[in-house]
């Protein structure tokens, strides 16, 4: 009879994983190692996960679900209310989720999947799919509200607006610091710089809704 797969081997791995992912990159990061921290046999990525780069996969969205549910994409306000507040919520939401809570090993993850939004890989369509487009779709009905006789060029336009203006802060982040330390996204805090992307973007949108 076969041995039963030990049901705590997945969560080990992807523990062991997340480090070595998160201090080594993806390309210095081996199975071997991931595994010997995992006290798993090198065939349990395989089984468990399918392969390195699917593993990689089921590490950003293990990040991302974490990341979403300690900040939601409308920071606890209910669909119903008023756009503008919608749209104030989901910037605060993306900036914190950008941010991280301070942990190292998150910021690099942050980066990974950074990575991935520059150079997809194969597998990436999953993860988009299951945590990136549906925050992206809230995004966009706050704007078809806020824009409602906009065509889905202009709406589209505007979330990547919105979207690349918070990203700003994470992407070009040791830039900022070195560059400009005053405006870099943990010495401003993540209020500060929501409110002034929502300002910023707010300016824009209420300027587009105006009559040509």
């Amino acid at each position: 009879m076969a041995k039963e797969p030990d049901s705590g081997t997945k969560a080990r791995l992807l523990a062991a994983a997340r480090e070595h992912f998160a201090r080594r990159g993806v390309k210095e990061a081996t199975v071997r190692e991931i595994c010997a921290q995992a006290g798993a046999n090198v065939a349990a990525v395989n089984y468990h996960f399918g392969g390195k780069d699917k593993l990689l996969m089921a590490v950003l969205m293990d990040f991302l679900e974490k990341a979403q549910a300690k900040y939601p994409v409308l920071m606890g306000l209910a669909p119903e209310s008023p756009p503008q507040d919608r749209l104030k919520a989901y910037i605060r939401s993306l900036l914190y989720r950008l941010m991280g809570d301070g942990d190292p090993v998150n910021e690099k993850l942050g980066q990974l999947l950074s990575a991935e939004f520059i150079e997809p890989s194969e597998n990436f369509d999953i993860v988009a799919d299951r945590y990136i487009t549906p925050h992206h779709e809230v995004l966009l009905d706050i704007l078809r509200d806020l824009l409602p006789k906009a065509e889905a060029r202009v709406i589209h336009l505007c979330a990547a607006g919105v979207v690349g203006h918070c990203l700003l802060f994470d992407n070009a982040k040791q830039f900022i610091r070195r560059q400009y330390p005053e405006i870099a996204l943990e010495a401003l805090g993540v209020e500060l710089v929501a409110d002034f992307v929502y300002s910023y973007a707010w300016a824009g949108i209420a300027r587009m809704a105006e009559p040509s």
